[in-house]
């Protein structure tokens, strides 16, 4: 862990660098309902290519939100991992996990920024 935080802070410091804008969604903003997360905010940022990642405050860990951030993680251009593991189960369709959409589409309103 000691060698790993290093790291993930250096990626986000040089994700940042590269990014058109870096900003923290809430669960109050975006509505509980529409929330698909397990935490209670997550950081968005849209990097100059069009590759949207959210960004785990407490831990710095990316999860790519689009094709082309996935492409940079499996690429090794960025470090990431699947945001699966963080979707909350969606109660009004059983057996299926939440929506990403309402943090792609705040994420995508930064490239134009």
């Amino acid at each position: 862990m000691k060698k790993t935080l290093p790291l993930l802070l250096l990626t986000l410091i040089s994700s940042s660098a590269l990014a058109a804008q870096v900003i923290t969604l809430s669960r109050f903003e975006t509505g509980k309902d529409r929330w698909p997360l397990n935490r209670e905010e997550i950081m968005l940022t849209c990097e100059k290519d069009g590759s949207l990642f959210a960004i785990n405050p407490s831990t710095l860990m990316n999860y790519p939100l689009n094709s082309i951030a996935q492409q940079r993680v499996s690429s090794g251009q960025s470090l990431g991992e699947s945001i699966t593991p963080l979707l909350l189960d969606d109660v009004a369709h059983p057996g299926r996990k939440m929506s990403l959409q309402p943090l792609v589409d705040k994420a995508q309103s930064l490239c134009s920024h």
